[in-house]
Parts: C-alpha cells; structure tokens; sequence
C-alpha cells in the first residue's frame, strides 16, 4: 500500500467521498487547492482511504471552529478534513494507518480536526488525538481535537 499526494488527482478522491461531501468540497476546491493537499492511501492503482491537509483555514467553517480553531491556525497547525474510507475497505484500521503515515510524513507538524459524530471520538482518542473543546450547540454538537507532535529530547538534559 502506497501513501501519495493525489492533489493534482483530485477528482478521483473525490469520486469516492458521499454525493454530500462533495457537494460542499467540489465548487470551492480550486481555490482551497493552493493551500491543500489530498493524500491517499493506494491498493493496485486504488484509492481506499484518503483525506484533505489544509495549511490555511478550512472551508465552510461554523462558528465553533471560527472561535475554537483560530489558535490552531495561528500557531500553524494544520487542519485534517475530508478523511474517508472506501465502504469497501473499512475495518482494517486504514483510517488509523491514513493518520500514522501523515505524521510520520509530517514529524513535527500539529494537526487539528473538527467532527459532529460522536462515534468518532474512540477513533481520534486511539489516534493520539486529544479534545480540547466541545460545542454548545446540542442541536448539531461538534468537537474539536489536536494533535500536538512530539517533541525531541533535548540534548541538554541528556547530558545531565
């Protein structure tokens, strides 16, 4: 299995995400393009996971992620959005393997993520992922994880 920047291939992650997804990504994503990139996960030439890395502020934004996520963005973190699994290839742990391989790839980079299922927090939790806030909106609640990178022992205190 193969982990590939697919940004200049973009229609064909796209083709895989729910009619809904790409219904908010699709019309906008040539101006979000200069600032984003989609990796892939690849079988034999076929995308089973994959995901958007946004360097700047994601699109569509609600009010929660506006207040909440400013800090990420000032602090240069990036914004993980649209990470989807094939129907096909789920329940073997792609989406874990996605995120593993992305900061593997990106040692030192912070990532932050916003999602409405409360079913995905198990997920993001077992992926080193921490939630910081919670919306107050009980009629579309969201949460907000990070993740902060590890940072290296310092050499001085190596030698004490």
């Amino acid at each position: 299995m193969e982990f590939l920047d697919i940004t200049d291939n973009y229609l064909k992650f796209f083709d895989i995400l729910p009619e809904d997804w790409q219904e908010v990504i699709g019309p906008i994503w040539l101006e979000y393009s200069k600032t984003a990139s989609i990796y892939a996960l690849m079988d034999g030439g076929v995308i089973v996971a994959g995901g958007i890395l946004f360097r700047s502020s994601p699109p569509n934004r609600t009010n929660f992620e506006i207040e909440k996520g400013a800090l990420y963005v000032s602090k240069g973190y990036h914004y993980i959005g649209f990470l989807f699994v094939h129907p096909e290839h789920r329940n073997k742990a792609l989406g874990s393997r996605w995120l593993k391989i992305l900061k593997t790839e990106f040692p030192n980079q912070g990532f932050w993520l916003t999602i409405e299922e409360d079913a995905l927090k198990t997920f993001y939790l077992k992926n080193e992922f921490v939630c910081v806030s919670e919306s107050t909106d009980t009629e579309n609640p969201e949460w907000m994880f990070v993740y902060e990178p590890v940072k290296p022992i310092s050499k001085d205190f190596i030698n004490l």
